[in-house]
């Protein structure tokens, strides 16, 4: 039988108590804690994981395995009288007695209703009852294997070694089958209901299963009547500061009758109403929410704050500086003004200062802008990584600081993973950053041919100029009359000063074209450090956010107003079943 048919097998409960609300809903809650812990993969401590792993595993197997049975488990310590009480129970001498060595080395099973054994069968292989150990009630009876007893078919008893036995396979034995009970009866005396070790390795884990759970006080013929009364307040004291305050207790002899009736009574309306199976797989749900619930807190009751704009922008800042934009952009603009005025320089002006330079002396200061790198360029200034590691914490820390530690060192593994990755496609975008042009203006090109067809133009005219002079005046020549200034001088007057024209308007133009290059380099610069950083910071912190947000709102929508105090430890003690 699988899962969903188990479900739709269970018969409605009327009369349940209000805190169940029926398989259709425990499908729906099963659905929500599959897709809880899918959403906190990774982000619970280990137990928690694994317990609320196992719970989900036990309850689709519990509802797959015979949800038409009330599996019930009579466990407790050596000499409390266990099979005893199992036998008068099943009213007959099944389980073998013994006052104070454990008789009960393994599970025995008595299954009420024979015609649904065949059902039952792989619930205590699941369990681990031998089979040589099952039995039907009916055979013990008269031989035959009638119905007895309508009123407890469904019901399957199961006798327990003791939990506090010396052998570790009687203690694994008795946590298995209390972890897969769907009613459990703990059976204590008037000399160990005090004891810590059934406390604290059973019941305070039991805090969400007050409704599968009774608490058995046998040998009440050893005692007065008062005593008894007294040990039954002090017992009952003792489970409501385990928050076990609605656990009923019932008070039993087995050699007198006594509460025998009570407890059969107690056990058949369980069965009656079969919501057994149900209420079992309910609080098993509600253990697991509580628990993650718990380490989905949020520290100081602050409540976790996704990245703000101005925490981006903090730290985009951070970032730029950490990838030296302004030094990037003075690096550009210093460039291309170094090779616009190398291209468009007037040529005349470059020679002059060269002439000076070297006439000045001194290596270092000497101009030589023709025979500079001019292809060359400088080296783009290096990421600073310290300040991509401080820019990164702190957006890390605004995110993670109101998480729950779990969730909080997730986000840092975040930023841990970013800084290596958003450094180098930082240090990436740098580098392929051209800081000049990467083919020289038109412009530049038109201007550099006007300045050396001037400057031609000026050495004709210095040229005529002379050859003018040694024909004495050129009377006869065919020049124009531009007196009284020589035409050939004119012509390099003229061309000289076109050309330091020339080279004064071309320098604010070259000024205000490196401004415009500055500009889109460092724009472009600044979008694409933005881009890294959102892919690479921003959207994983902002992702993680969003999955802790849905984690607790599935989380809210899964824990219910059980009434039980705080979260403890994994139920069954220490060596709780996968089952």
């Amino acid at each position: 039988m699988d899962f969903n048919t188990g479900l739709a097998a269970m018969p409605s409960r009327e009369g349940e108590p209000a805190r169940s609300s029926g398989p259709k809903a425990l499908t729906t809650r099963l659905a929500t804690l599959e897709a809880l812990l899918k959403e906190t993969d990774q982000r619970l401590s280990d137990f928690t994981a694994r317990e609320a792993d196992r719970i989900l595993r036990r309850v689709h197997e519990r509802i797959a395995l015979s949800p038409a049975h009330v599996v019930t488990v009579i466990a407790g310590a050596t000499g409390s009288g266990k099979s005893s009480l199992f036998n008068a129970l099943i009213r007959y001498d099944l389980a073998p007695v013994g006052a104070i060595r454990p008789t009960t080395t393994t599970g025995t099973a008595c299954v009420w209703d024979a015609r649904n054994a065949g059902d039952v069968q792989a619930l205590l292989d699941r369990i681990g009852v031998a089979e040589e150990n099952r039995v039907m009630r009916g055979t013990l009876l008269n031989g035959t294997n009638r119905r007895s007893e309508p009123e407890l078919a469904p019901l399957v008893l199961i006798d327990l070694p003791d939990h506090d036995s010396a052998v570790r396979a009687h203690r694994d034995e008795t946590d298995r089958a209390t972890a897969a009970a769907d009613l459990l009866l703990f059976v204590t005396d008037p000399q160990k209901y005090a004891d810590a070790a059934w406390h604290e390795r059973y019941l305070t884990h039991l805090s969400h299963h007050q409704e599968t759970l009774v608490v058995v006080l046998n040998k009440s013929d050893e005692l007065a009547a008062a005593d008894a009364r007294a040990c039954v307040g002090d017992l009952r004291g003792m489970l409501a500061e385990s928050g076990l305050n609605r656990v009923p207790v019932v008070l039993t002899s087995t050699r007198t009758g006594e509460g025998l009736h009570q407890l059969r009574e107690l056990i058949a309306t369980r069965v009656r109403h079969k919501p057994a199976a149900l209420l079992r797989s309910e609080a098993d749900v509600d253990r697991a929410a509580t628990l993650i619930a718990a380490e989905l807190t949020p520290r100081d009751g602050r409540n976790p704050e996704t990245l703000t704009p101005e925490a981006k922008s903090a730290t985009l800042l951070a970032l730029g500086d950490s990838t030296s934009l302004q030094a990037m952009s003075d690096l550009i603009d210093g460039t291309y003004r170094r090779r616009a005025a190398l291209v468009t320089g007037w040529p005349l002006r470059h020679a002059t200062r060269t002439l000076i330079s070297r006439v000045r002396g001194g290596a270092e200061a000497r101009y030589a802008p023709w025979t500079g790198a001019v292809d060359s360029e400088p080296e783009p200034p290096p990421i600073q990584h310290d300040d991509v590691v401080h820019a990164v914490a702190e957006s890390v820390d605004q995110v993670a600081e109101a998480l729950p530690p779990l969730w909080a060192k997730e986000m840092r593994n975040i930023g841990n993973r970013c800084v290596k990755s958003l450094s180098d496609t930082l240090d990436t975008t740098l580098s392929g950053t051209e800081v000049g042009p990467r083919l020289v203006p038109r412009w530049w090109t038109a201007v550099q041919v006007l300045h050396w067809m001037l400057l031609t133009a000026a050495l004709v005219g210095i040229g005529g100029a002379v050859a003018y002079a040694a024909s004495g005046g050129g009377k006869d020549s065919t020049l124009p009359d531009t007196s009284p200034i020589p035409f050939p001088i004119l012509v390099a007057l003229v061309a000289l000063a076109a050309g330091a024209l020339l080279d004064l308007i071309c320098r604010p133009a070259a000024s205000r074209a490196a401004t415009r290059l500055r500009a889109r380099v460092s724009e472009r610069m600044t979008d694409r450090v933005h881009s890294a950083a959102e892919r690479l910071l921003f959207a994983p912190l902002v992702a993680e956010h969003e999955r802790y947000v849905r984690a607790r709102t599935l989380t809210q929508g899964l824990v219910r107003n059980t009434g039980e105090r705080g979260v403890p430890p994994s139920g069954g003690g220490q060596g709780q079943p996968s089952i």
